[in-house]
């Protein structure tokens, strides 16, 4: 059976709900497929996807019959797209009709990971697919030939699993009802997409990392466990290091940029 890699979103956390820009990357070290068991806990979202335009009833009957399960080493709740890399498979294996343009593509992943999340970008589920960093700008969607992270960015581990549910549902009820915040939202946009562009052309991107770290320290703690905080503050105090959400927050892995290496 095909493998549908587990992805880090880099860049355009929260933002990238709302249009903003976003990168993301497949991360291979994890991936999942389907295989067949001796039950299957998947029926309630077998039968979602009967509900969605472009899905065969016939195959997704036959996998139920078959007991198919989504056999994955993608860590739960890490903010890694475990739901992403099953909405990948999903598609794959269930809809017949299938579309090249990323736009669309993107929206047909999204109505499948809602099943999980309430509301999904597509980024998590278009980057497992087509296994490709995805770069999202402007209504634009392009995708690039992964590279190696620099030796700077590290995955920081909360060893905190976490559901991004109710951290995406208090960001869009937060952004609906403080104007304030809003603004700060605004602001992240803008240093997202100036990130995003300092990374893909290679420039050094530690002033804007560090932009980002300190807007989300001030106003997005909520997403980020107090054991973190001590150790974000601690960067920002030193300015030896900045870290940042990657994803929804919460918990799972957080990004770190080491400035002195």
């Amino acid at each position: 059976m095909k493998r549908f890699p587990a992805k880090l979103l880099l860049f355009g956390e929260y933002t990238v709900i709302n249009g903003g820009s976003a990168l993301a990357i497949p991360f291979s070290k994890y991936s999942g497929c389907w295989k067949q068991q001796e039950q299957s806990s998947l029926i309630p979202f077998f039968e979602y996807l009967k509900t969605l335009n472009g899905c065969d009833e016939s195959l997704i009957d036959q996998a139920i019959k078959q007991n198919w399960v989504f056999a994955s080493d993608i860590p739960l709740g890490y903010g890694l797209g475990s739901s992403g890399s099953l909405s990948a498979a999903a598609y794959d294996a269930f809809f017949t009709l299938k579309t090249t343009e990323l736009l669309n593509l993107k929206n047909l992943l999204a109505e499948i990971e809602s099943y999980f999340h309430g509301k999904s970008s597509g980024l998590d589920p278009l980057t497992s697919y087509t296994n490709k960093a995805v770069h999202i700008e402007i209504g634009q969607i392009n995708t690039i030939a992964p590279s190696p992270l620099p030796e700077q960015l590290t995955l920081y581990d909360s060893g905190i699993p976490r559901n991004g549910k109710p951290f995406i549902k208090y960001y869009l009820d937060r952004l609906e009802l403080d104007k304030t915040f809003y603004k700060i939202v605004s602001t992240l946009s803008k240093l997202n997409k100036c990130i995003i562009r300092e990374f893909v052309n290679g420039e050094d991107v530690s002033q804007s990392f560090f932009e980002i770290s300190s807007l989300q320290y001030e106003f997005f703690q909520n997403m980020i466990p107090e054991a973190v905080l001590k150790d974000w503050k601690r960067g920002l105090d030193s300015g030896q290091y900045a870290m940042k959400l990657s994803g929804a927050g919460g918990g799972g892995y957080f990004l770190r940029w080491d400035a002195s290496t």
